[in-house]
C-alpha cells in the first residue's frame, strides 16, 4: 500500500510523540491557552468528566515563590509571574510530610510545592461561572490539594470552576516560634495567597472573582472558618463549606503560649540546632541549612503517645506585625467577618473511627489505652494543659456519662468509645461554632453525613476492609470527589451510593452558585433542606444505613432533623461551663 508521507508527517506534527532523542510537540486548542494579567500564558490539557464531559485542566500553577532556603519558615511570598508561555499539563509534587493517619513511615512530597490546579468546563461560556477553591483536610501536617485523590471529576459535571491548592505542612508550615522571627501559621497565609491569587486571575479562566465559595474537610474546614475570622482574608471569600472542623475543634486551636515556642526549641535540640541559647534568628538558621526530610522525620517525636497530641504544630496567636494572619484567640475575637457570609457546616455520624478504628483493631494500642485510661485521655482529647486536678474532675465526668457500664469496649461494642472521640474532637467544637452562628443574619445550613456506602474510610485508618463500624471521619469525601478509584479499588458504589453522589454534588454546587443547596423550585425533585433558623438547629441528615437489598421502601437521602446530636453537646458545653474558675479564665474554657 502506498503512503502518503506528506500526510503522515502532517498528521505526526499534531501528535506529541517521543522516540529516542526525537520529541514532537502537540499543538494546544486555543481555548487551552489562558493569558494571565501579569502577561504570561499558560497552556493546559484537555479532559473529561466521570460521564465523559469535556473540560479543561490547567495544573502545576505557581502561585508563590518556592518557599526554600531563605524563604523557609517565612511568609509566602506572590510569584512574580513569567513571560511567554508556560506548560500546565500535570500535577505538582505535594507538599513535603509524614502522614500518622495512615501510620507512614515514608517521607512523601517536596519543599518547592506551592502550586494550585484549576479546572473549567470546556467550553466556558462568558466570565461569571462561580469558583470552588478546595482546601485539604490531614491535621495540617499531610494531604495534597493537588493530588488525583482530589481530582474533577464529579465536580466538573456541573458549571462551575475548580481550584485546588497545596499549602505547607507541618513543621515547615506551622513552626512558630511566638516571635517575629518566626510567627507562623504559614500553611494558613499559604491558603490566603492562593484566595489572593484567585481573586487576581480567576477572570481569565471564564469565572467569576465575586463568586469565590472556600470549603474544605477536617483541617481544612477549620481553615475554612479562620478565613471567615481572620481580616486578612476578608472579601477573599463569599460563600464557605466546612466539613467536619472549625477553630473551636480542640485540635484546631491555637497552642497556648509557649507551647509553639516549646515544640520549636525540641525541634531545634532533635536538629542538633540548639546551641545557640534564646537567639532563634541563629537557631532559624542553623535549620534552614538542615534538609527539609529530616526536618519532617522529626514529626513523629512530637507526639508522646501513638499519634497524640493529634497535631503537634497548630495554627499560632501571632505577634502583632504586618501580615499576621491571627493576632486574638478566636473566643476573644469580635464577631467574624465571615458572620456575614453563607455557610454551610456538618459532620459525619462516627468522625471518631478516625481513631478508634486503629483502637479497635491494633490489640496492643486499645490495652495501653484501657490499662493508662487516666493518663492518656486528657492527651487524646486534648485538655492536658489543665492542672491535674482539672484533669481528673474532666475525666471523672466523661467517665461517668459515656462509660456507665465501664471500659468494656471492644469491636462489637465500640458505639460509646466512638462517639466520645468523635464529640471531643469533632461534635463539641461544631456545635459551638453553631452557636455563634445562631447570631449570623446570613443562612446556615447544617447536615450529618450518616451513611453505609461500598467502602469506608475506617479502611485507611486501620479498621479492615469487610468491617464496617459507621460513617468515618472523611467519610463524604468519595462523594464529592474521585477517591475510591485509588483507596477502594475493589469496591463497587451501590445504587444508593450512585444516587447519594449525584445528590450530594448538586447541593455543594447549588451553594456555590447561590448561598443556598435547593435548586430553583420547580427545577428539580429534591428534597428541600432548610437553612437552620434558631439553635438548637435543624439539620439535614444525608444517606441511610439501610441495605438496598431487601428493604421494599428506602428513606429519602435527605431528611429534616432537628437538634444535631444535642444530648452530647449539651454534656460538652456543660462539662466546660463547670470548670474550675481561675483555670477557665487563664485557659480560656478550652478543651
Amino acid at each position: 500500500m502506498a503512503i502518503n508521507w506528506l500526510l503522515l508527517l502532517g498528521w505526526i506534527g499534531c501528535c506529541c510523540w517521543g522516540i529516542g532523542d526525537w520529541t514532537v510537540e502537540a499543538r494546544a486548542s486555543q481555548g487551552l491557552h489562558v493569558q494571565l494579567p501579569h502577561g504570561g500564558w499558560l497552556i493546559g490539557r484537555h479532559r473529561t468528566t466521570h460521564s465523559g464531559r469535556h473540560m479543561r485542566a490547567f495544573m502545576g500553577i505557581p502561585f508563590a515563590l518556592p518557599p526554600v532556603g531563605e524563604l523557609r519558615f517565612r511568609a509566602p511570598i506572590e510569584q512574580p509571574g513569567w513571560q511567554g508561555e508556560r506548560l500546565a499539563v500535570q500535577d505538582a509534587p505535594m507538599c513535603m510530610q509524614r502522614d500518622p493517619f495512615r501510620r507512614d513511615t515514608k517521607i512523601d512530597g517536596v519543599e518547592d510545592c506551592l502550586y494550585l490546579n484549576v479546572y473549567t468546563p470546556d467550553p466556558v461560556i462568558g466570565t461569571s461561572l462561580p469558583v470552588m477553591v478546595w482546601f485539604h483536610g490531614g491535621g495540617w501536617q499531610c494531604g495534597s490539594g493537588i493530588s488525583s485523590f482530589y481530582g474533577p471529576e464529579f465536580l466538573l459535571e456541573h458549571d462551575v470552576v475548580l481550584v485546588s491548592a497545596n499549602f505547607r505542612l507541618g513543621p515547615l508550615g506551622f513552626l512558630s516560634t511566638e516571635t517575629l522571627d518566626c510567627p507562623g501559621n504559614n500553611g494558613l497565609k499559604d491558603q490566603l495567597a492562593v484566595l489572593r491569587w484567585v481573586r487576581d486571575n480567576i477572570a481569565a479562566f471564564g469565572a467569576n472573582a465575586q463568586s469565590v465559595t472556600v470549603f474544605g474537610e477536617s483541617a481544612g474546614g477549620a481553615s475554612v472558618t479562620y478565613h471567615m475570622l481572620s481580616e486578612q482574608s476578608r472579601g477573599l471569600l463569599h460563600r464557605a463549606i466546612a466539613q467536619s472542623g472549625t477553630y473551636f475543634n480542640p485540635w484546631a486551636q491555637p497552642a497556648h503560649e509557649g507551647v509553639a515556642a516549646g515544640r520549636a526549641h525540641k525541634l531545634t535540640e532533635l536538629m542538633n540546632c540548639s546551641q545557640f541559647g534564646d537567639d532563634w534568628s541563629a537557631k532559624l538558621k542553623c535549620l534552614r541549612g538542615k534538609r527539609a526530610e529530616d526536618i519532617v522525620a522529626k514529626l513523629y517525636d512530637m507526639f508522646v503517645w501513638d499519634f497524640d497530641p493529634m497535631i503537634p504544630f497548630p495554627p499560632v496567636i501571632e505577634p502583632e506585625h504586618t501580615g499576621a494572619f491571627l493576632t486574638l484567640r478566636p473566643r476573644d475575637a469580635p464577631l467574624p467577618h465571615g458572620q456575614k457570609l453563607p455557610l454551610m457546616i456538618g459532620v459525619t455520624a462516627e468522625e471518631g473511627l478516625l481513631k478508634t478504628a486503629a483502637l479497635l483493631n491494633l490489640p496492643h494500642l486499645m490495652d495501653e489505652f484501657k490499662t493508662y485510661f487516666d493518663q492518656l485521655l486528657p492527651l487524646v482529647l486534648n485538655y492536658d494543659h489543665h492542672e491535674l486536678e482539672a484533669q481528673q474532675q474532666i475525666t471523672r465526668h466523661i467517665e461517668s456519662f459515656y462509660f456507665k457500664a465501664g471500659h468494656n469496649y471492644n469491636k462489637s461494642n465500640h458505639q460509646n468509645l466512638t462517639d466520645l472521640i468523635s464529640d471531643g474532637w469533632f461534635v463539641a467544637g461544631v456545635d459551638e461554632y453553631l452557636k455563634l452562628r445562631s447570631k449570623s443574619l446570613s443562612p446556615t445550613y447544617v447536615y450529618l453525613f450518616d451513611h453505609k456506602g461500598a467502602a469506608s474510610f475506617s479502611e485507611i485508618f486501620k479498621g479492615g476492609r469487610n468491617e464496617f463500624y459507621g460513617a468515618c471521619h472523611a467519610e463524604e469525601l468519595q462523594y464529592l470527589f474521585p477517591i475510591g478509584q485509588q483507596l477502594f479499588v475493589s469496591a463497587v458504589p451501590t445504587r444508593q451510593d450512585l444516587q447519594l453522589r449525584e445528590l450530594m454534588l448538586r447541593l455543594w454546587v447549588n451553594f456555590a452558585r447561590t448561598g443556598d443547596p435547593n435548586p430553583i423550585p420547580g427545577t428539580s425533585n429534591l428534597p428541600i433542606w432548610r437553612p437552620t433558623p434558631t439553635y438548637p438547629v435543624e439539620y439535614a441528615r444525608l444517606g441511610s444505613k439501610l441495605d438496598s437489598d431487601g428493604v421494599e421502601q428506602l428513606p429519602p437521602l435527605l431528611r429534616m432533623e432537628v437538634a444535631l446530636l444535642q444530648h452530647r453537646a449539651d454534656f460538652w458545653r456543660d462539662l466546660k461551663a463547670h470548670l474550675p474558675a481561675s483555670r477557665q479564665q487563664r485557659k480560656h474554657n478550652e478543651l
